[in-house]
């Protein structure tokens, strides 16, 4: 399955032009089904392996249960953290319909094909039927829809505390989106780019509905 299907076209109310933008650029619809078709072959993005307890991240620790006796909040503290894997596209292809929030069609994509859209305040993570996070014989990840097509791929130093973590949960939380806190930015050195700020980016594009995410499978192809 490729990341991109073809959207109803998005008019401006005044113009009656459609609104597109690539990397912030506006362009015609043409370009934009130009740039789903080479998307749709290109599925190496750029990724991060961390843990959900990652300051990177403000997500805590996995709640597990309540304590009946003290309604206490229970959670994986103690316990091998669960792993996270962000999936970050080089190339962020937005739309907007007039008098609504703009919106990522790799990241729409990705949730049409089942992945969940994951805001900010109360959030539904769950598993992801279908889904599936392999690791290759050469340490690559592929993120892969439950058609089997390969939605996501990165290639990042070999971590084998993250791997040993993934065996043990057998389930991976996966990130998809362009504004993951992934790349440094061009005006910063990457010795700034900290983990404050790589949070700011990621709750920021939370906040624009810019993340897709779901627990998936682990699959060890090695």
């Amino acid at each position: 399955m490729g990341r991109f299907k073809k959207k109803k076209p998005r008019r401006d109310k005044e113009t009656g032009q459609e609104r597109f933008r690539i990397d912030d650029r506006v362009v015609s619809k043409e370009e934009v089904l130009a740039e789903g078709v080479r998307l749709s072959d290109h599925v190496d993005d750029h990724g991060r392996l961390l843990y959900m307890d990652s300051p990177a991240l403000g997500l805590g620790q996995v709640a597990t249960g309540i304590d009946p006796d003290t309604g206490t909040l229970q959670t994986t503290e103690g316990e091998d953290p669960m792993p996270v894997a962000l999936f970050e596209p080089a190339r962020a292809m937005m739309a907007r319909l007039p008098d609504s929030e703009p919106t990522e069609i790799q990241v729409e994509g990705a949730i049409m094909a089942g992945l969940r859209r994951f805001p900010r305040g109360i959030a539904d993570l769950r598993t992801i039927p279908g889904w599936a996070l392999h690791r290759l014989a050469d340490d690559q990840l592929e993120l892969r829809s439950a058609d089997g097509g390969i939605y996501s791929r990165i290639a990042i130093p070999s971590s084998p505390d993250w791997y040993s973590a993934a065996l043990h949960h057998r389930y991976v939380l996966c990130f998809y989106g362009p504004q993951l806190g992934v790349r440094t930015p061009p005006e910063s050195a990457p010795e700034q780019y900290t983990d404050a700020k790589r949070l700011e980016e990621f709750r920021t594009a939370r906040g624009r509905g810019l993340v897709a995410g779901g627990i998936i499978a682990y699959r060890n192809n090695r």
